[in-house]
């Protein structure tokens, strides 16, 4: 049992070790001696970062619980026109990534954009200068939450799937009114489960770089960019990212203090589902109002935009470049989604098979890459690079290869969750038959696990897909000199003031995030259809 089980310890030390190595070097940094630099942010910079990085989470995030909180209950708890299309569609803003959303409302609500046009033209008024500006914090709030709720809303759907009506039938016979029963019975229910969203919100808002650097926030990530290309100090750039690593360690650790360890169950086993109303009068009018307004402002609208200025910007684009873009971006993401999947595979069935304190922190070691925003993990991949290239004959910089390597330090995370969630619903007692008839761990993995749950090993490997693509200040930082993919194209295009031109690179992403998520939502209904076939 023991050669058996060595395997499968060595790999996923291996994989743990080269996920983690990058965060060393970082928190290392704090060793290194302060330059002027540093000393210049410190006295100068470093409380406008700390203070509009929290500014920008804190507001973006409760923002977006609200409106998720509000689009979950409605599409769970009522029956209205649409309920069926909506409960999906309110999922898809998710394929618009934040700083294609910004450049697309900043140039269509700028001076030559299609609504100040419109007012000048059709009723001859001029907006003041800075009416319709979005490029400040307010903007990066709005859009951060239009494009980064349905992370909430969908972990607090599948929560209220799962509730009691017999909890909603009691408040009523007390004599709550239906509004008193959501924020006595049903929001504090939803804790834990907003919480859990509310926080994978705010490390995507606190990694982002297009849309920040395009509205120029003082914020961490800027800061970093900022530190290594602008004043050229690699360990102020370090500092800074270091500093930010201990900021999303605390966001973790109070998340976990947050939910706590209490737990609930009901006292009978008779559960009755949610009884979906059917509203009436103002309230239906608000419901579809509120369901159709999110979805026109974080899906609808964009995209539409997007697609005029495609057509319009054709003739302007180098299709053949634009091509090898797309083959880039798809080629990296497969890779790096194959990899991450079976890295998940490894160290998950290592923790099944032989439970230990030692397997179990390995596979937590495994979620602190999500944890960590993308400019840290590549500034810290990067630096490991040029170790490497300055003491062997190799240059891993040279190779996209550093590219893939980053995207699964950063993204294994994401494929490990459906995977322990796949075995977990699955259990042991198929691996242990297959066992006794003489297969080994490896062969009963391939030939008995794998089929078993391939659902959840087809949701590992696209949701790890979807952030991949969208994935842009990893790839700015850690990318060849001769690499270029859909999302770094945009990114230059934004930057030259070509949104237009952007407009067919920035669709082809959505494309290629959207299937995939429709996949994984369909993946995800099969899951919970057949929920309970293990047991």
């Amino acid at each position: 049992m023991k050669l058996d089980k060595a395997p499968w310890a060595v790999a996923s030390v291996v994989i743990v070790a080269i996920m983690t190595l990058p965060l060393v070097r970082v928190l290392s940094s704090f060793l290194s001696p302060a330059t002027d630099t540093w000393r210049h942010i410190r006295e100068h910079l470093l409380l406008t970062y700390l203070r509009e990085s929290a500014t920008l989470v804190i507001a973006a995030v409760g923002a977006a619980v609200l409106i998720a909180s509000a689009l979950a209950w409605v599409v769970t708890a009522y029956d209205f026109p649409g309920r069926k299309f909506l409960s999906i569609a309110l999922v898809l803003p998710l394929a618009i990534p934040p700083y294609i959303a910004a450049y697309t409302y900043h140039s269509m609500l700028g001076y030559t954009g299609p609504i100040q046009v419109f007012l000048r033209n059709s009723f001859g008024y001029t907006p003041p200068p800075g009416m319709f500006n979005i490029q400040n914090m307010g903007g990066a709030i709005t859009i951060f939450t239009l494009f980064l709720y349905p992370y909430i809303y969908l972990v607090v759907r599948a929560f209220l799937d799962r509730q009691a009506q017999q909890l909603l039938d009691a408040s009523a016979v007390l004599g709550a009114s239906p509004m008193r029963t959501y924020w006595r019975v049903v929001a504090p229910l939803t804790r834990n489960a907003v919480i859990a969203g509310a926080t994978l919100m705010a490390f995507e808002v606190l990694s982002d770089y297009g849309l920040v650097s395009y509205f120029g926030l003082n914020v961490f990530t800027t800061a970093v960019f900022t530190s290594w290309l602008g004043y050229r100090d690699m360990t102020s750039a370090l500092r800074l990212a270091a500093i930010l690593l201990v900021v999303v360690t605390i966001v973790s650790v109070g998340e976990k203090a947050l939910r706590g360890q209490r737990s609930a169950s009901y006292a009978s086993s008779r559960i009755t589902p949610l009884r979906r109303t059917r509203p009436r009068g103002w309230q239906l009018v608000a419901i579809i109002t509120l369901c159709w307004t999110v979805l026109a402002l974080g899906l609808l609208i964009p995209v539409m935009q997007l697609g005029y200025w495609a057509v319009l910007s054709l003739p302007n684009i180098r299709l053949d470049g634009l091509f090898a873009d797309f083959l880039t971006s798809l080629t990296l993401a497969l890779t790096g989604a194959a990899i991450t999947t079976v890295c998940a595979i490894v160290i998950s069935q290592y923790q099944r098979l032989w439970p230990s304190r030692f397997s179990r922190l390995l596979a937590r070691l495994t979620v602190m890459g999500y944890s960590i925003p993308s400019t840290v993990i590549a500034l810290s991949i990067l630096t490991i690079a040029v170790w490497i290239s300055q003491h062997s004959p190799w240059n891993p910089m040279s190779s996209a290869a550093i590219v893939i390597i980053a995207y699964a330090t950063r993204y294994l995370a994401v494929s490990m969750q459906s995977v322990e969630a796949g075995m977990e619903r699955m259990g042991l007692r198929y691996h242990e038959s297959s066992r006794l008839l003489g297969r080994g761990p490896l062969m009963t993995t391939l030939r008995i696990d794998l089929p078993l749950m391939r659902t959840a090993v087809m949701g590992a490997f696209f949701l790890a897909f979807i952030d991949m693509v969208k994935e842009l200040p990893l790839v700015l930082i850690v990318r060849p000199f001769n690499l270029s993919t859909l999302s770094t194209r945009v990114f230059e295009y934004a930057y030259d003031e070509k949104i237009p031109e952007s407009a067919l690179a920035s669709l082809l992403i959505i494309t290629l995030v959207l299937i995939p998520i429709l996949i994984v939502i369909s993946l995800k209904q099969r899951a919970e259809t057949a929920k309970g076939s293990y047991d």
